[in-house]
């Protein structure tokens, strides 16, 4: 039982893991990145208005969701601000904004995973746990293809996908640790620590990810890819439920 935590772990990793192959799969397309951002676009915010908000608004209500968005906007700014004056560490401009959206989605998410950890904690080596350890695992494919697209079309390659899988599963382990022994509630603070990465996550996919694609193809065909991408989201949930 004491390692038991680790189990959720693992799972985000599995889940996370697999996102990321499916991925660097997609690479290969790298000449429509225009196509494969607006797509990516449209996942991510699928996965925000499908799964993440509602599962914000059932954990700690709108008021708790608007003030926790308006943290996260803020600290989008300031990071954005803070990014820009930071020396180009490439010779593209494109380069720098997919290292850009893949870094800040990378730590959003990792965020948004600590209170998912904590709930999860809890719940290990009960019927109930197995399910959410299953749900994990599958709801975490989507976000590992939203935060290693860009970094892979960047060049980043193996060495990343491993590192940063096992950074953004850290968190998991760590809230479960949490969960487990000490049985954290405060739910009102662990959604408002969930509506901080919303709020980033859907700026990344608005200004970096969907705004960059519009500057290179038209704003209705972007849309169109975008819409599909929200499709695929909306089909892949309906089925898990």
């Amino acid at each position: 039982m004491s390692a038991a935590w680790m189990v959720g772990a693992f799972a985000s990793a599995i889940g996370i893991g697999v996102g990321g192959g499916l991925a660097w799969i997609m690479k290969r397309f790298q000449r429509g990145y225009n196509f494969i951002y607006s797509v990516c676009a449209g996942l991510i915010i699928g996965l925000l208005f499908l799964e993440m908000i509602p599962e914000s608004i059932a954990l700690g209500g709108w008021v708790v969701l608007a003030f926790g968005f308006a943290v996260g906007l803020l600290l989008f700014m300031y990071i954005h601000r803070t990014m820009d004056q930071i020396t180009i560490i490439t010779d593209s401009h494109q380069k720098d904004i997919f290292i850009r959206s893949g870094v800040l989605l990378a730590l959003s998410i990792a965020v948004h995973n600590f209170p998912v950890g904590i709930a999860l904690g809890p719940t290990i080596g009960t019927d109930i746990g197995s399910i959410m350890l299953t749900t994990l695992v599958l709801h975490n494919i989507p976000e590992g293809i939203i935060i290693f697209t860009p970094l892979f079309l960047a060049g980043f390659g193996f060495l990343t996908w491993i590192f940063l899988t096992t950074l953004i599963t850290i968190p998991i382990a760590a809230g479960s640790l949490l969960g487990q022994f000490f049985e954290i509630g405060m739910p009102f603070l662990l959604a408002f620590m969930i509506n901080v990465a919303i709020a980033v996550i859907f700026m990344v996919a608005i200004k970096e990810i969907f705004g960059e694609a519009v500057k290179n193809a038209s704003g209705v065909h972007c849309s169109i890819n975008g819409l599909l991408g929200f499709g695929i989201i909306y089909l892949y949930l309906t089925f898990l439920n």
